[in-house]
């Protein structure tokens, strides 16, 4: 029974990363599945969710829009955003996603520290981090903006102490990346 256990979760990881990354697929702008992307990114970040002990919470409409663009690009988009998220939380980061308009809002929240407002003018410049020397490149941020910027989207963040949200808004609407 144990064996059986650890084959379905293999599998369920296997097909988290094959969906994750869109390895079988072309590098072609196609309409994304962005709830689909979102649990494949919770399924691969888990274990770190999981060994610092934090709560995660996916709330994702069933009737979510698809985006037109590169879900493995995007799924780069996420997987930075929430790891962040898992480095800075203290007990849970949530990921939701809703329609706004003709825009999907993608929302990552963590209850961490917050960043300091001196500091916040900064995260998305290149090289820029706050993490220990061999922990953070500082490039995350700074390719996850460059993505949502050729997705036609927008990054923002808000940050206090106990609450951080980084919000991305991707129009639904077909058109050229």
């Amino acid at each position: 029974a144990e064996i059986e256990i650890a084959a379905s979760r293999i599998h369920k990881l296997v097909g988290a990363v094959k969906g994750f990354t869109y390895m079988d697929q072309a590098a072609i702008p196609k309409p994304v599945d962005l709830a689909r992307g979102l649990a494949d990114t919770l399924a691969v970040l888990n274990g770190k969710a999981r060994g610092r002990s934090l709560a995660v919470r996916l709330d994702v409409p069933a009737d979510l829009p698809h985006v037109q663009g590169l879900g493995g690009e995007l799924n780069q988009v996420w997987v930075n955003l929430i790891d962040n998220a898992l480095d800075a939380a203290t007990g849970e980061v949530a990921v939701t996603a809703r329609t706004h308009g003709s825009d999907v809002v993608v929302s990552v929240t963590d209850d961490g520290a917050g960043i300091p407002a001196e500091r916040l003018e900064r995260i998305f410049d290149p090289f820029f981090t706050t993490k220990p020397v061999g922990q953070g490149t500082g490039l995350g941020l700074d390719i996850a903006r460059r993505i949502i910027r050729k997705h036609r989207g927008d990054i923002v963040v808000n940050s206090r102490a106990g609450h951080t949200e980084f919000c991305v808004t991707l129009p639904v609407s077909a058109g050229a990346i």
